[in-house]
């Protein structure tokens, strides 16, 4: 089993966010299926306007750069 992660908001902030704003959830993912792929990200990106649209409990959303690690094919 792989495991993932994601960012959790838990609170809104004002000014700078500080790391007990944020929860990091770790969950089982299920064994990848016919024609799936499994990609770890490198790096994130997170633009500071997204706090507003964020709801508390909501994962945090935004664009990354990500590598393949594998690929399955059933025949």
């Amino acid at each position: 089993m792989v495991q993932a992660k994601a960012w959790i908001l838990t609170k809104h902030f004002d000014g700078f966010p500080k790391d007990s704003d944020f929860e990091l959830k770790v969950e089982e993912l299920p064994e990848a299926k016919d024609g799936e792929v499994l990609l770890q990200a490198l790096f994130l990106s997170i633009d500071p306007y997204m706090r507003f649209r964020m709801k508390e409990g909501d994962v945090m959303i935004g664009t990354q750069v990500a590598k393949h690690i594998n690929q399955l094919f059933l025949y």
